[in-house]
């Protein structure tokens, strides 16, 4: 697993009151053109987060984020993950609706980065699905994870501890596709890899669908990569599920995580979140 760091939410809400932001969102919201004009919506929430992120960020924040960022290698581009705390919830993914932002060396201080990120917590589509389903805009916070970012990937995927689409009984669930096109939301002509890997036995796995991108039906996971995962997915479920008080063999709990092939050939675990049934 890389190294990697979290930026919490409260940054979000220290950096929104710095520069009070969110006097301005309750200002936009409560406009009657705003609220009645889906066009005007899109136009105000696009001037919104161009604000945000040409809003002044306080001394401290600055400092620790300079920090941050000097504990990975120079000309090293650095991951910045969009997570909130209103995804994964019952009945409520979220997946999507914010922007994650790959910070490259000649960009100078981190804190334009996270800004963006930041931002994106007013995309339309956004906010759109917090009014859907009635979440408070004013309780959502944007945290940030980050990481070395990863370039050339030979293939990323995401895998569940739990055969959450078969429904068989034992298995880890893996999606996986070539280089960096996307398997959770696939483009129409690509279709991700689909393997069911034994729980207690690595070696011991199905091919439920070979990926279109590949040549020929050559597996994107090798032999080496699956025994990793194997032991990788056991160790995460095991030590979520005691961080939420849950038994091993809980059938409405498991673990999603993301993983990429690095173009070296090396396996590497991205993130880790409850799997919501």
């Amino acid at each position: 697993m890389p190294s990697g760091h979290a930026v919490p939410f409260s940054f979000y809400d220290a950096y929104m009151k710095h520069n009070g932001l969110y006097d301005k969102a309750r200002e936009m919201l409560t406009d009657k053109a705003f609220q009645k004009n889906r066009d005007t919506q899109i136009a105000q929430l696009k001037a919104f987060r161009k604000t945000i992120k040409a809003a002044n960020m306080p001394d401290w924040m600055m400092e620790r984020l300079a920090k941050l960022q000097s504990a990975f290698p120079e000309g090293l581009g650095i991951r910045c993950r969009s997570s909130t705390n209103n995804e994964d919830l019952p009945g409520f993914s979220g997946a999507g609706l914010y922007d994650s932002f790959t910070h490259k060396p000649s960009e100078g201080h981190l804190a334009k980065s996270i800004k963006q990120v930041f931002a994106s917590l007013w995309n339309f589509r956004a906010f759109e699905e917090r009014e859907f389903y009635r979440i408070d805009h004013f309780t959502t916070a944007m945290g940030v994870l980050v990481h070395p970012n990863f370039s050339d990937e030979a293939a990323n995927g995401v895998a569940v501890t739990d055969d959450i689409l078969y429904q068989t009984k034992g298995n880890y669930y893996l999606n996986t596709q070539v280089g960096e096109n996307l398997v959770t939301n696939p483009e129409a002509n690509s279709i991700p890899e689909e393997l069911l890997l034994n729980w207690w036995k690595p070696d011991e796995h199905k091919v439920m669908r070979h990926s279109s991108l590949a040549r020929g039906n050559a597996l994107l996971m090798s032999d080496k990569h699956l025994t990793q995962m194997n032991e990788c997915l056991g160790k995460i479920h095991a030590r979520f599920a005691k961080l939420y008080g849950k038994p091993l063999n809980d059938k409405k709990f498991a673990m999603e995580i993301e993983y990429k092939i690095t173009k070296d050939g090396n396996l590497s675990i991205k993130q880790a979140r409850p799997w919501v049934y």
